[in-house]
Formats: structure tokens, sequence, C-alpha cells
């Protein structure tokens, strides 16, 4: 079981796990992208869909394929969702992404948060349920 780590060491790892060429899958540069995008998990059932999740992710770092994000929730791999990115500050443009791995990252007070990978889902239709279903495919 992981041990609780501080704060401090947590985002000194973050950093480690940020830096160009940790990883060998790397294929795009990053670039630091940090803030708070909302996001929303939807179940779809024929033409309806319900949200069965929402919350805010922390982004981390962007490249032109995906995103890293920080979240309160482990989404199993290949899990399709949306995040609302800000074009702006009045309007936010809803992205399909598509879960590629997780890491558990232990906090302070037995509390966990998950590094989150994710790639950008492109697609014919703006639609999220055709674009999703696209993807499952």
């Amino acid at each position: 079981m992981p041990q609780p780590v501080s704060t401090t060491e947590t985002w000194a790892n973050l950093g480690m796990l940020a830096e160009p060429g940790h990883q060998g899958y790397r294929r795009q540069e990053r670039a630091a992208l940090m803030g708070f995008v909302p996001y929303e998990m939807r179940e779809f059932l024929g033409e309806d869909s319900i949200v069965i999740h929402q919350g805010e992710a922390l982004s981390l770092n962007i490249s032109d394929g995906g995103m890293l994000l920080m979240m309160d929730q482990a989404p199993p791999a290949r899990q399709v969702f949306e995040l609302h990115m800000p074009a702006s500050t009045v309007v936010k443009v809803p992205t399909l992404v598509e879960v590629c791995w997780t890491r558990p990252v232990p906090i302070e007070d037995d509390d966990m948060r998950y590094l989150v990978g994710v790639k950008f889902l492109g697609g014919s239709s703006c639609d999220p349920m055709v674009r999703a279903a696209e993807h499952r495919g």
C-alpha cells in the first residue's frame, strides 16, 4: 500500500514526471498548463445521455495529442469523457478525451489523488455522443 507523502514531495515528484523524455513513449512536446478544468462523464442510453459524474480536474501539462490531469478519482483506461476547456473567459469549449493511464498519488492524511493521462479525440461530428460512439467502435 502506498505511503502518504507530504504535499511538497508530491509536487516535486510531479515536476519529475513532467520532464521531457522521462517516459519513453511520449511523442509530442509538452507545455505546462496549470489550471482547473471542469469535466463531465456521461453514460449514453440510446439517443439520450445522463451525467454520471462531474467535477474539476487540475491540468498540469498539454501537448497536441493530450493532457496530464490531476483528478480526485481514477477513471478506467479507455473511459471517454468531456473536458470543458476555456476558449475565453466567457466560453468553455467541450473537448472529448479518452483515458490512456492513471497513477495514484498519495497525499497527506490518507487522501488520494490520481494523475490521469488523456488523449484528445478527433472526429467528424461535434456531437459528443456521436464522437464517443466513433471511438468505441
